[in-house]
């Protein structure tokens, strides 16, 4: 039997399970790495590290600059789909809050006028923001965190764990038994079904999709992904985005970027990021009723043939 941890953080509940002896140490310190973590990055806690940096402009942290420079990267990969300095902009809109609602023309302009990637800079262990830019960590956050939580059950000596992040999933090894490990995608229309199965061993998996967060003003769904562009919630054609990949930090932003660029501009930073030896798997959610995933899933995907949509596998 594993060891299992629930714990309240970074905004969501986190499921932690590991095997083997040193199961419950590690977890021990899985917790307490992830209770550190967010307290360096909740901006929202005024004695956070990035609540400094946004009062400031500026602060010295090795872990933070390794992460923004993270975060920096895939943004400008991007093409800024993925942008870390959006958070006025969300604030705006106030989706995690009591009263959410749809900005002004004027005011989402206004606010652009200090979001953009050229704002932030990392040299060293120094971070800076220029222009009255604000830090948001939490698009890439809960997939930095798996990473070091990987390197802290392996330091531990386990082998097989799965680690649920708020939906964020990684799983460790194999199971116990030496089969992969099985993972439901959500169906992002129906949130009690799924899309299907992917089987996977050391990967993560992140969703990002409509369901999410979302409210409804005069009719119309707004959800929480937003083009940093536009400082709109994206219309891109998808309505839901999951990325596998290897490394938990890309994974989580990779899914916000691909969810902004749509179905082709996705698929295009695939190939890109290929050529450049980072390799990631696709499973795009269409608002058409399509489901489309990349070539290495051919036989680790298994499609829900009772969840209505069309599935189409890319060659």
């Amino acid at each position: 039997m594993g060891e299992t941890r629930t714990v309240y953080t970074m905004d969501t509940v986190m499921n932690l399970t590991a095997y083997g002896e040193n199961a419950s140490a590690a977890l021990d310190a899985a917790e307490e790495t992830l209770r550190t973590l967010d307290a360096k990055l909740d901006r929202h806690d005024e004695t956070s590290t990035v609540s400094a940096l946004n009062r400031d402009g500026t602060v010295e942290d090795a872990e933070l600059a390794q992460l923004t420079d993270i975060a920096q990267t895939i943004g400008a990969l991007s093409g800024g789909a993925f942008d870390p300095t959006v958070a006025p902009v969300m604030d705006a809109w106030d989706f995690t809050g009591d009263a959410p609602r749809v900005p002004s023309d004027e005011e989402l302009s206004a606010l652009l006028a200090h979001v953009g990637l050229e704002k932030l800079s990392v040299d060293g262990n120094t971070i800076a923001l220029s222009d009255g830019a604000q830090l948001d960590l939490g698009g890439i956050a809960k997939g930095y965190a798996a990473d070091l939580l990987r390197a802290q059950l392996e330091k531990e000596g386990v082998t097989s764990a799965t680690l649920d992040l708020g939906g964020d999933v990684f799983v460790m090894g194999r199971k116990t038994d030496g089969s992969d490990w099985r993972i439901a995608v959500k169906d992002p229309g129906d949130t009690e079904s799924y899309l299907g199965i992917v089987s996977a061993s050391d990967a993560f998996i992140v969703t990002s999709g409509v369901y999410e967060r979302y409210f409804e003003e005069n009719g119309v769904r707004y959800h929480h992904i937003l083009d940093p562009k536009t400082g709109c919630p994206a219309e891109s054609g998808l309505v839901s985005v999951t990325v596998l990949c290897e490394n938990g930090a890309w994974a989580d932003a990779l899914s916000t970027a691909c969810f902004v660029l749509g179905p082709d501009g996705a698929l295009a930073l695939r190939d890109d990021l290929a050529d450049q030896g980072t390799d990631f798997e696709l499973i795009l959610v269409t608002d058409d009723g399509r489901v489309i995933y990349t070539d290495g899933l051919a036989d680790a995907f298994t499609p829900n043939d009772e969840s209505g949509y069309t599935y189409e596998a890319l060659a």
